[in-house]
């Protein structure tokens, strides 16, 4: 006698997928940014044949990196086309054992500055700005102040150069990820972002002692003298030291760059539309001449530490006297300077100054 013997399985006795651990390669917790890999661990999670984001969107995965007992698989990247939510929401893990209910929060990341497409604009010029992640921005400023801006990606967006500007200025893109930070940087801020505005001026390095200007010749001192060292410690690299010792035998004293000839354009000839520029570094209280040629001015600094002094060079004094300058009826020709010098007071005590970052600021 042959008997058959049927046995069959009822649902009860499927084993459900369970989840134990959820995380992230930065995060314990379910959370991570655009394409970053997830991993879920749990039993009974073979047969792996849909992740459902947001109850919408369809998550990519590889089956071969899945098995019973964990699941990978990568939070999609950010389509700006076709764009998903951040935050919160649910995630829906279907397998060949049965669904899923969990949730994941997706972490946007803050916007990331590149570079601008021109540096140095003019009023009213446009101005692209490229970088990532452009998404969800509450508010772009220009040195403070709320900026219109056309958004053309979320790794692209230009903006007008407001005619109101007075000088340069940051850029700061703010989003969801953070707040409005100008100086330093910080969360949902992009990188210090500074753009120097062109109100019709050129910017002409006379020397930075660090190889690079118009004028890269050795440098000497005269008169009273004491040191003079040109590969001192800068801001970002060398810088010239001028010590002054306190003697008075001479009257004088000085360095200043060996004469080689005239650097400034020969258009530049308005002492009115030149301005010198120079890096500075001592005491407060402290005074010092810068003379071009023959012609001087007096600059004394309230405070200490590195910062920059400018003249307009119809302020500068003819006869080495700073003081000239109120009368004097024929100014400096810019663009026949020779030598530029910095002179410290010969008042019979030692002073020191670093200087830097030479300068000449020539208006169009």
């Amino acid at each position: 006698m042959f008997v058959a013997v049927l046995f069959s399985c009822s649902e009860d006795n499927v084993q459900l997928p369970t989840i134990t651990t959820f995380v992230s390669q930065t995060n314990p917790n379910a959370s991570g940014t655009p394409g970053e890999l997830l991993k879920v661990e749990g039993a009974n999670l073979s047969g792996l044949k849909q992740i459902i984001l947001d109850n919408n969107l369809e998550v990519s995965f590889n089956p071969n990196l899945n098995s019973d007992v964990a699941i990978f698989f990568n939070i999609p990247n950010f389509d700006f086309d076709n764009p998903y939510n951040f935050g919160v929401q649910p995630i829906k893990f279907i397998t060949a054992n049965g669904e899923i209910d969990s949730q994941i929060n997706i972490i946007q990341p803050a916007p990331v500055f590149a570079n601008f497409s021109a540096l140095n604009p003019k009023l009213g010029d446009k101005v692209t700005i490229k970088g990532d992640w452009f998404i969800d921005i509450l508010s772009v400023t220009f040195g403070g102040e709320p900026l219109d801006y056309t958004l053309v990606s979320d790794k692209e967006m230009y903006f007008i150069v407001p005619t109101s500007a007075t000088e340069g200025a940051h850029v700061v893109i703010t989003t969801p990820a953070g707040s409005t930070v100008i100086v330093p940087a910080g969360p949902g801020v992009s990188n210090t972002t500074f753009l120097d505005i062109n109100f019709g001026f050129v910017d002409y390095l006379f020397e930075d002692f660090d190889g690079n200007g118009l004028y890269t010749s050795t440098w000497g001192f005269y008169g009273d003298a004491g040191a003079l060292t040109v590969t001192a410690a800068g801001q970002t690299g060398n810088c010239a030291q001028y010590d002054y010792n306190g003697a008075t035998a001479n009257g004088y004293n000085g360095c200043q760059n060996n004469e080689a000839g005239a650097f400034l354009p020969s258009t530049a000839t308005a002492a009115s539309k030149v301005t010198f520029k120079m890096m500075v570094n001592a005491s407060a209280g402290s005074s010092f001449d810068v003379i071009l040629d023959t012609w001087a001015y007096n600059f004394t600094i309230t405070t200490s530490g590195w910062q920059e002094v400018s003249a307009v060079l119809d302020q500068f004094g003819s006869g080495y006297n700073p003081g000239n300058a109120a009368t004097d009826t024929k100014k400096v020709d810019p663009s026949g300077i020779l030598q530029v010098k910095v002179s410290l007071p010969n008042n019979g005590t030692a002073s020191t100054l670093k200087f830097d970052d030479i300068k000449f600021r020539v208006e169009e």
